[in-house]
């Protein structure tokens, strides 16, 4: 499966592509809308980890654009995000959310989900 993280937090996106690989995935890092949007209509995502307060660009207008073109227009998008809000207030933009940190289990369970 191809995922790719979208995270402004340096060490947390790296943290999420090391466990993705770990687990057999081929995992690719984002850090911010502008590169998220440049490698997705580059490659073709099963799933798209998005943060939602990243700094260029709000994560639900950056899920609605993910969708609009490109070769993972498809793919399965899921917020991560700080805010247990935004947990409970699902968007309808995306297909699952998780609260940060996202572990192992969680993980697994939003690839599952998908």
């Amino acid at each position: 499966m191809r995922v790719l993280f979208v995270e402004n937090d340096m060490r947390l996106c790296e943290a999420f592509r090391d466990l993705a690989i770990s687990l057999g995935h081929v995992a690719d890092v984002a850090y911010d809308g502008h590169q998220a949007l440049l490698l997705a209509r580059e490659h073709c995502y099963d799933t798209i980890f998005l943060d939602i307060g990243l700094p260029d660009v709000d994560g639900r207008e950056l899920c609605r654009q993910l969708r609009a073109a490109g070769a993972s227009k498809l793919a399965c998008v899921v917020a991560v995000t700080g805010d247990e809000r935004h947990v409970r207030e699902q968007s309808e933009h995306f297909d699952g959310a998780f609260l940060k940190p996202l572990t192992e289990e969680g993980f697994k369970a939003a690839l599952g989900a998908c």
